[in-house]
């Protein structure tokens, strides 16, 4: 009995590596777990290459019911715990999403819903323990449904200000002649937009760093640099004018989308929260 969480969290990552990692374990444990059970059915359930596993026919067929009924114990356990029917809905998201996206759309939530109880949470890396996660780009994973909420196209933008009186800016070079802004958070964003100009840019553009995300987008209004932002996020500050997005040809194309567990779909809270949180984005 043992075995069988951690079967489930290798056949969920089809990764030893990762598993061990959400479960706290060494990867050796995780491996001696899987080899038990294994020695315990008297069948393999995974093949093994370099650096990569896949199921078995046996072993596939196993982990979905081991899933469905591991899914099933979490519910039952959650239902009968203390104050389980009110207890909120946990929901990560992106904290620039949440603030600017999510938040001015609330009062829709629980005018339609009033006794509908949600705490929103940012940072939190993985989905296990919430009700649902609203990411950029996430990927499909065994057992969770993922589904897009809107655009989270990448693009530098810049006051009109900053670019009246910088050096031009017509390719992805001429960055390094700037000043970008960038917090901790979405550094990695000014790497996917610059692409394979990324090192030559940042080895001789200024910077200007934040440690909370969002001071980049006062500071481009402020006209201090160029900040690199998902276009949905700023749509009123560049219909205004306050903000100019720069070089559309290179526009990086990504999604918010939320995940979440398939068994969340059989609570009607959920389903209520769900529904209305992809109505919400696509406005």
């Amino acid at each position: 009995m043992t075995s069988l969480p951690v079967f489930e969290a290798v056949g969920r990552h089809l990764s030893v590596a990762r598993a061990a990692e959400e479960l706290h374990l060494t990867p050796g444990a995780v491996s001696r777990q899987v080899q038990n059970l294994e020695t315990f059915l008297g069948l393999a359930l995974f093949e093994r290459g370099h650096r990569r596993i896949a199921f078995t026919p046996a072993g596939n067929a196993y982990w979905t019911k081991i899933h469905a009924l591991l899914a099933d114990l979490r519910d039952v356990t959650r239902e009968l715990s203390a104050d389980a029917d009110d207890r909120p809905l946990v929901i990560s998201a992106p904290r620039m999403f949440l603030q600017i996206r999510v938040m001015p759309a609330l009062a829709s939530l629980y005018r339609e819903h009033p006794g509908m109880v949600v705490r929103f949470v940012t940072g939190q890396p993985d989905i296990e323990g919430l009700d649902g996660a609203i990411f950029v780009g996430a990927t499909p994973r065994r057992g969770f449904v993922t589904e897009e909420l809107a655009a989270a196209n990448l693009s530098p933008v810049c006051s009109p200000s900053y670019l009246a009186a910088a050096p031009p800016l017509e390719i992805r070079p001429d960055f390094a002649r700037h000043t970008l802004l960038r917090s901790a958070e979405y550094t990695r964003n000014w790497e996917r937009w610059l692409g394979p100009d990324g090192p030559d840019v940042f080895a001789h553009a200024r910077f200007i760093d934040f440690e909370s995300s969002g001071l980049e987008l006062t500071a481009a209004e402020a006209g201090l640099g160029v900040a690199i932002v998902r276009l949905r996020l700023v749509k009123d500050q560049i219909d205004s004018g306050r903000l100019i997005a720069l070089l559309p040809e290179h526009i990086v194309r990504e999604h918010y989308c939320f995940t979440f567990a398939e068994t969340k779909l059989r609570s009607p809270r959920f389903r209520q929260f769900r529904s209305w949180l992809k109505g919400a984005m696509a406005a």
